[in-house]
């Protein structure tokens, strides 16, 4: 059965498209997306703007606000998503259901992507000559360029120049479509965000790290792993700084408007991977249920996320990435970074 989205209340299938079972490989591929050949780059940003074409693309961004607007206890400054332990959970299985319908967009007959690619951000000095502008990330051939100052900043040129940004709007608590069509970005010179992005000094530091997360499972635990990907802990740093470097829609909280928002994140997964398997057996989350009374509840290890297309998602559920899968995806292979 293919995906759907929500929209309101109801419902809505996806356009009609070759069945997801006939497009699955043994294990989903991650790769990095500056490795890969322009053939799988195009086929990547096609599908996204399949989805984006069928509505579900905009879902992804409503429920990840959703999430931000939800406090997780309630009360906490920590929320569904966001600030706590939850955080690379949640990801996770988020990028996992935009994974799946990636793959579910390719045309019938045609190879989908092996898997939603990464985006190593931090050796893009290195690699640019200590500017990551230069990157062939930022072409049109890959996600357009930085934002045209002359046009409010907003991308001109590559396969998501044509795109309306949805923007949730506090004052009347709802979405609403940007106007004029192009993403916002503003790489490294805004004067709210980061002048730089993290290097692999911070993977190193990042890496010295072994336990999960800490109390008060916020933004002031400390020896927090978590809290230091997040970037929070001595910030902003590494996640944090990513989304204050590309600036413009990532900055806020729908800013998986910008597609290189999977990327960004699926680099994330990456790291959190490589952490938890560097010991034997892998390193652990925190807080359990055990250990962590109701004060902390939505962000235990047998909690069920929330915000999210599957309502069987927890924390302990998506420790594998080699066994990861939903209710529509039980029986498959999970995926591997390579």
């Amino acid at each position: 059965m293919l995906p759907e989205r929500l929209s309101g209340r109801e419902w809505i299938p996806l356009p009609a498209r070759a069945p997801l079972q006939e497009k699955r490989i043994p294990l989903r591929q991650r790769a990095n997306i500056l490795s890969l050949p322009q053939a799988e780059v195009t086929k990547l940003t096609n599908a996204f703007r399949a989805l984006k074409t069928s509505g579900a693309y905009d879902d992804f961004i409503r429920r990840h606000m959703t999430a931000m607007n939800t406090p997780t206890p309630a009360g906490a400054e920590s929320n569904a998503g966001h600030s706590g332990p939850i955080f690379l959970p949640w990801h996770r299985a988020c990028l996992w259901e935009l994974e799946t319908m990636l793959i579910a967009a390719a045309p019938a007959g045609t190879t989908p992507i092996a898997g939603i690619p990464y985006w190593a951000w931090e050796v893009e000095a290195r690699l640019n000559a200590g500017n990551p502008r230069r990157s062939k990330l930022w072409t049109p051939a890959y996600l357009g360029g930085d934002g045209d100052m002359a046009a409010g900043n907003r991308v001109l040129n590559g396969p998501f120049a044509d795109w309306q940004a949805l923007i949730w709007n506090n004052s009347t608590r709802s979405f609403n479509r940007r106007t004029s069509a192009g993403l916002i970005r503003l790489l490294g010179r805004d004067s709210a965000g980061s002048s730089t992005l993290p290097d692999e000094n911070q993977i190193a530091d990042l890496m010295t790290y072994t336990t999960y997360d800490r109390p008060p499972y916020n933004k002031s635990s400390t020896s927090s792993f978590r809290n230091r990907l997040e970037g929070w802990l001595g910030g902003p740093r590494l996640h944090n700084q990513v989304h204050r470097w590309v600036a413009g829609d990532m900055l806020v909280g729908t800013s998986p408007n910008d597609p290189v928002f999977w990327l960004h994140h699926a680099n994330v997964d990456r790291l959190w991977w490589t952490w938890q398997s560097a010991a034997t057996p892998r390193r652990p989350y925190a807080p359990t249920n055990a250990s962590a009374g109701t004060s902390y509840a939505g962000q235990r290890a047998d909690d069920v996320m929330t915000s999210l297309l599957w309502s069987g998602w927890t924390p302990n559920g998506v420790q594998d990435i080699s066994t990861l899968h939903d209710a529509q995806t039980a029986g498959t292979p999970g995926y591997s970074y390579i």
